[in-house]
């Protein structure tokens, strides 16, 4: 998910709660990446106590552009 997140052409949304999901933008996807990873790939790092969550899928259209969709529950 990593090369997603720091690819440019790929679109980011992150999707948390009710409300419209967010674009994330390529200058903020590192600092998501910081926070979605150890939720991810290395749940050793949680806090304990702490119950986020994060999926994510890539999706593909016709042309093969890629969509990173990001959720976060709690």
């Amino acid at each position: 998910m990593a090369h997603l997140l720091r690819a440019p052409e790929v679109a980011v949304l992150l999707f948390y709660g009710p409300g419209a999901p967010t674009e994330v933008a390529p200058a903020d996807r590192e600092a998501l990446w910081q926070r979605v990873r150890a939720y991810l790939h290395e749940p050793t790092l949680r806090p304990s106590g702490d119950y986020t969550d994060f999926k994510a899928a890539e999706f593909k259209d016709e042309q093969r552009r890629s969509l990173l969709v990001i959720e976060e529950s709690c």
